[in-house]
């Protein structure tokens, strides 16, 4: 059993992604720890467990962890979910206006779910069993959620016109692939 676990770490203001993929055999994190997305189940500042860092940067006032946790047995045996990481998330606000903020960072790790389970049924359904086909599949989408959560921060910084457009159109993507949202 092959377990990828990506994690990105997202701040409210200052643009800041860290990746570390890795192969694990077995759970790394507490299941208590995390929060699987799900439609019903919003983000609230109490979530957030982690403790910011003594020498923060500049103007970040809340960090978002999540991951795309992905198993891999094989083509009609595997599950990819979003995660949200409690002890990895920090705020030092409360405002609601950037909790919205930090929940679309979580919101866009979903979008990316979703497409590389739509790529990985369109594998299936063509029969392709290799797993490096999967794998690169996994890997593009990673790092393009990577860039698109940075368009994201870059484009709202201080713009809650900008917010708002953000959340309207990953609102109307998650609709768009709501056939590949977990069950």
């Amino acid at each position: 059993m092959r377990i990828i676990k990506e994690i990105l770490i997202l701040p409210l203001l200052i643009v800041m992604c860290c990746s570390n993929t890795s192969f694990y055999k077995g759970k790394v994190i507490n299941e208590n720890d995390e929060i699987t997305w799900s439609e019903n189940r919003k983000l609230t500042w109490e979530d957030f467990k982690g403790i910011p860092p003594d020498d923060p940067v500049e103007f970040t006032v809340a960090v978002t962890c999540s991951t795309m946790d992905f198993e891999f047995h094989n083509t009609k045996n595997y599950k990819i979910e979003s995660k949200f990481i409690k002890s990895k998330s920090w705020t030092v606000t409360d405002d609601s206006k950037m909790l919205a903020h930090e929940q679309l960072h979580f919101d866009i790790t979903e979008l990316y779910v979703r497409k590389i389970r739509r790529s990985f049924d369109s594998l299936s359904i063509i029969k392709i069993t290799n797993y490096s086909q999967y794998d690169k599949i996994y890997q593009s989408n990673i790092q393009k959620c990577h860039k698109y959560q940075d368009l994201y921060d870059n484009e709202v910084l201080g713009n809650h016109q900008n917010q708002q457009q953000w959340i309207k159109s990953v609102t109307s993507q998650l609709l768009k692939l709501k056939k590949f949202e977990q069950i």
